[in-house]
């Protein structure tokens, strides 16, 4: 009676894309970005392996929804480029933590943290455009 409100995956490829990136960021990646917030020592040996997987989910996303492959009208492709950012610039941060041994406290990673923010922002950016072309998940 008060279970869980169960959530269907969208029917639109960039809303499906959105859709898995908040899972593998709420699921997946939750625990590493809280500790990066916080500065706290990271399992390399782990987080290694889960950004590795990460990773290859989202290049497998890039490629569902490349200009090839998934005809959109003009609106829709700038949502797209914007996806594509997104997904792009999690990426680079992966490899820039990998490359640090994800030590928090490298004078390379001082800034990580905005870096964050920035995507997350940019997450708000394409919810505001998917919203306003009626898509069905934002």
């Amino acid at each position: 009676m008060f279970g869980k409100k169960k959530v269907e995956k969208p029917k639109n490829a960039l809303s499906l894309v959105l859709f898995e990136y908040d899972l593998i960021l709420n699921n997946e990646l939750k625990n590493i970005l809280t500790s990066i917030k916080l500065k706290k020592k990271i399992n390399s040996l782990k987080a290694g392996k889960i950004f590795d997987n990460v990773s290859l989910k989202f290049d497998l996303y890039i490629n569902d929804i490349s200009k090839d492959k998934l005809k959109l009208d003009y609106r829709s492709d700038k949502a797209r480029d914007l996806i594509i950012e997104m997904l792009n610039q999690l990426k680079y941060l992966f490899i820039k933590l990998k490359d640090e041994d994800f030590d928090i406290t490298s004078s390379a990673l001082s800034n990580i943290n905005d870096e964050f923010e920035n995507v997350y922002t940019l997450r708000e950016t394409i919810r505001k455009k998917l919203k306003d072309l009626e898509y069905e998940y934002i």
